[in-house]
This record gives C-alpha cells, structure tokens and sequence, in this order.
C-alpha cells in the first residue's frame, strides 16, 4: 500500500503488536454480595464498577427494607433469606438506610467502567483498491471523541496511524479505507484498543481491447514479471481452459494478439496465488463477453 506522506508510525515493540493484535475484551459485569445482618451490612462499604450488580441478602430474622438516600433504589420489605438486586449504570457514590432499621447504613461506590470500543469493515474480502468502511461505537456513546484509525499493511511489522476521526452521535464512527493488500486495521480511544479488523486482498484484473488485448494488474506491490492466465469458458466441458500464460510487464500490463473461435466468447483473467505474491489471494477479473467475427 502506497503510504500517504504525513503519516506516522506508530513505534511499539513486537510484544506491543502482538498484544494489541490480540487484544481482550472488556471484563464481564460482576455481581458482589452485601449481607444484611440485625445490626450492620456486611460490609459496609463496597467498590464496583458501572454495571455491576449488588444482592443484598437478608441474613436475619427480621425484615428488611433497602433504599438508596437519593431515591436511586428501594427494595420491597425483605424477609428472612430474602434477595434483592440493583444493577448500577452511573458513577458515583450511593449511600443507603434500612428504612426499618434506620441506624443500619452502607455505602456504594462506582467506579467509571474502562474505556472500550468496537471496529468492524464493511468486507473481510476485498478487490485491491475497492473502498470499504471501517465503523464501530465508543463505550461513553457521545459525539465529538477522537478515535485514531491505525493499519497494518503486509508486511509493515508495526501499525501505521492513518487519521484521527470525531465520533458522531451515539458515539458512533466510521472511515473509508481501499486496501491493496492483507491489511488489518485497528481503532484506539483513550488508550483502549479495538479488537483487529482485517481484509484480505486479491488483485484487481483487468482486460479490454484496443487492436489487442491489453491486460492489467493491480495490487498493493508491483506485480511485474508475474504471470496472467488469459481464459475462455468452454461450454461443453463446462470448463474455463487457459488460452495463453501472458507475463506481465514494469506496469504490470500486457498487449497481446490472440485468434478466439467465431461467435460469442465468455472470456477472463486468473492469477494464482502464488503469482499474487505474498499478501494477496488468487484472482479471477469480472467474465467478458466478446463476439468474434
């Protein structure tokens, strides 16, 4: 892939990539227990994080009532061995009375849930240079974040940053990217990492006619020397049979003269992968028809 001038690399050691490459995702919600006891909860004071729930569980053999001061949540009156659970969406700190039990209190405090963010592409098999979109969501779901888009062409050994993006609304954002080669793709935000998004390319082939046929290939790395397949479809075999192996020249183009049998033709190109090269899949270009007079 041609890099744009102004880009810059994002300098990380092996280990780095591999661990961004395999990044894990956010920690599951958990649920703590708080007991509720004749004359405490137990404990008192408990740290979660956004999205966590609370079981408080009547451990006595008295009835119970939680309520959150700030009107947050109130449970219906507990009995001996009886549950209830508050799931917490907000940050802050939450301070509770046994409405029965008035001198019975207790503190909840949450934590901000760590950043995170998803990346998806629009295709994870891709024509070299065909345009995908990158798209994904932050976990704050509000406009206006930065979001940096990094990729990793074959066989750039680190990430590359290519552009920096605000998010939309619902914290959504998306990017236009056109990979000429295995590419993968990551997204950060606020020093969290995406999970890899990657495409896996196949050359562009082309073909026309101009006195000759004139044949072109395209892919993230010059395809010079390689070789085409130039192919007509036979209908009663029910095969595509090479007609000619065309090497491609500096352009990765071939002009070449070739006699096809009177009617219509069903024509295309093919180049294997191992004449791709390394980063690129095996190709075949769009079927031409062509009637030979």
């Amino acid at each position: 892939m041609r890099h744009k001038r102004g880009m810059r690399v994002l300098l990380l050691p092996l280990a780095a990539v591999a661990a961004l490459a395999f990044a894990a995702p956010a920690p599951a919600a958990t649920t703590k227990t708080v007991n509720v006891y004749g004359s405490t909860f137990s404990p008192k004071s408990v740290t979660i994080t956004e999205g966590d729930t609370i079981r408080w569980v009547n451990r006595d053999n008295d009835t119970h009532q939680i309520y959150a001061r700030g009107g947050q949540f109130v449970s219906a009156i507990l009995k001996p061995k009886q549950v209830f659970r508050f799931t917490f969406r907000a940050a802050g700190t939450y301070r509770y009375v046994d409405e029965l039990h008035p001198k019975l209190t207790g503190t909840i405090v949450v934590k901000g849930a760590p950043p995170t963010l998803t990346l998806a592409v629009s295709r994870v098999y891709a024509v070299a240079g065909e345009r995908l979109t990158l798209s994904g969501i932050v976990s704050s779901h509000r406009a206006g974040e930065q979001v940096s888009i990094f990729y990793q062409p074959y066989p750039a050994p680190n990430p590359i940053q290519r552009t920096v993006i605000l998010t939309t609304a619902g914290g959504a954002f998306s990017f236009g990217v056109a990979p000429g080669v295995l590419t993968t793709y990551l997204a950060s935000w606020q020093g969290a990492y995406s999970q890899p998004a990657t495409v896996q390319v196949q050359p562009r082939l082309t073909m026309g006619r101009n006195g000759a046929w004139i044949i072109h290939a395209y892919g993230g790395h010059g395809l010079a020397g390689r070789d085409v397949q130039f192919q007509r479809y036979n209908g009663a075999t029910g095969q595509w049979v090479t007609l000619r192996k065309v090497e491609l020249n500096a352009r990765s183009s071939a002009r070449i003269q070739l006699t096809l049998p009177r009617g219509l033709n069903r024509l295309r190109l093919a180049m294997s992968v191992n004449q791709a090269g390394a980063g690129l899949l095996g190709a075949t270009s769009p079927e031409l028809l062509w009637r030979q007079r």
